[in-house]
């Protein structure tokens, strides 16, 4: 399907097909068990159908397996405990304006109880995650420092806080025959809205965890891992299962800013459970799921979203640290399978887009924002667990942020763009190695600095 050198356009590939790929158009992430497989409400390759195993923690996904029988114990009980390490080495190798590399890693702690087990609280579960991130950012040490980095960053386990922080503390509680399941606690917005497995098959933080315009507002309000705020999220499936229906309320002021664009917030390690002085962030989200669960149709995900928030932003268009009443973003997802080597199979082709759009210019980094991608899972015979990805995004500046910068001297920014390719290795033990090519073209979105061409590669261990 995909060649990484022009001379071989094309490969050999599972069930003895020839797919020839030209290269020079779009690259791609790993990351998901399954494409598409890991989000309870779209599965796209795989057959929902369990498998009958003899522990839940068997040495192809975890690199410290059972624990001789004490993890399948806990489970029974009601305990799960998975720590996950996750480094993402990059160098700029060509253009941008400084050559090197950085390191970067994120460490995830994730505990889940089963109340109901624990403490007979029906249909009821816990989970708490800790993160512990260190590291330095490869886009702005060395791609675009001048700029204080290029817009989407090539490593998405990097964020302005490298240090420990408390992300998740919520519970889940079902109803309606797990139809209807209710978040509350301390959530992360990201993990229910703009959400596909599909895209963290990627590095480039415009594709995973969602895309990248959402949350570029001042102060940070719509929450991403590792940052939670209080909130509440119902989801509902309808009993065809062609429909679900989401919409949530979420504290807009999860770094404890009171809406002051200068202030960098209180809330370092996300231990201060005080409630924000800056409004509050209403999202919904309707999805239209085709072929769902099925063994040889092509199931899809067809999402509408938006959100809206109260509270006091940053205004773009001045330089005097003024802001702005209100903001609003509204988007449209799209994940649909293309190809399935067999029926049940899990082995084939699929394909994802996301456009957002601003309604809130003097806010919103982005006005336009655009993103795309093919992912294959199990391209070599060989290799069925393996993911090839190729995927191109964009980012259009709004003009509120030229009017500040053309008082300043400084450059209009236009639009930045990135190619990402990549192939995920997966090996057993929970381990993978996924190595990446990204071009990032109009690096910050001057037009100033010279493409830059990365290389670099994403590992992971599931203790």
């Amino acid at each position: 399907m995909i060649t990484i050198t022009v001379t071989t356009p094309c490969l050999r590939v599972s069930g003895g097909h020839w797919i020839c790929a030209l290269l020079a158009i779009i690259p791609l992430t790993a990351g998901a068990k399954g494409l598409l497989h890991a989000d309870p409400e779209a599965h796209v390759l795989r057959a929902d159908v369990p498998v009958p195993a003899a522990t839940s923690f068997s040495t192809t996904d975890y690199a410290t397996g059972n624990w001789w029988g004490v993890r399948d114990e806990m489970k029974e009980k009601g305990i799960e405990f998975v720590p996950t390490y996750t480094t993402e080495p990059a160098a700029n190798i060509d253009g941008g304006e400084k050559s090197g590399s950085t390191y970067i890693h994120n460490i995830d702690l994730d505990l889940k109880l089963d109340l109901n087990k624990l403490f007979g609280v029906p249909r009821t579960t816990f989970l708490m995650k800790v993160s512990q991130r260190s590291g330095t950012s490869l886009s702005e040490r060395k791609i675009a420092p001048s700029e204080g980095g290029n817009q989407f960053t090539v490593q998405e386990a990097y964020g302005p806080d490298q240090q420990v922080r408390l992300v998740n503390v919520q519970f889940n509680t079902t109803f309606l025959d797990e139809r209807l399941d209710l978040a509350y606690g301390r959530l992360v917005a990201n993990d229910d809205f703009l959400r596909s497995p599909l895209y963290c098959q990627f590095i480039n933080n415009s594709f995973c965890g969602s895309p990248q315009a959402v949350f570029l507002q001042n102060p940070f309000a719509f929450s991403a891992y590792p940052t939670a705020a209080w909130g509440t999220r119902a989801r509902y499936n309808t009993t065809s299962g062609n429909w679900t229906f989401q919409g949530a309320v979420y504290d807009a002021d999860p770094n404890l800013t009171d809406g002051d664009p200068d202030n960098t917030g209180n809330n370092d390690h996300g231990t201060d459970m005080s409630l924000g002085d800056n409004g509050v962030t209403l999202a919904g989200e309707v999805h239209y799921h085709v072929n769902r669960g099925s063994t040889t149709a092509l199931p899809g995900v067809y999402k509408i979203g938006g959100f809206y928030m109260n509270g006091d932003y940053e205004d773009l268009g001045k330089t005097d640290n003024s802001t702005v009443d209100g903001n609003a973003m509204f988007w449209l997802l799209a994940d649909q399978a293309l190809y399935r080597e067999t029926p049940g199979s899990d082995q084939g082709l699929a394909v994802f887009g996301a456009l957002i759009f601003s309604l809130e210019d003097k806010v919103n980094t982005l006005d336009n924002y655009f993103a795309a991608g093919l992912l294959y899972r199990g391209l070599f015979d060989a290799r069925p667990k393996d993911v090839t990805a190729l995927g191109i995004t964009a980012g259009w500046f709004s003009d509120e942020i030229n009017k500040a910068r053309r008082t300043e001297d400084e450059e209009d920014k236009d639009y930045e763009a990135v190619i990402e390719l990549n192939h995920k290795f997966q090996f057993s033990r929970g381990i993978a190695i996924t190595p990446d090519i990204q071009y990032v073209i109009r690096p910050a979105g001057t037009g100033d600095i010279d493409n830059a061409l990365v290389i670099g590669f994403r590992g992971t261990v599931q203790f």
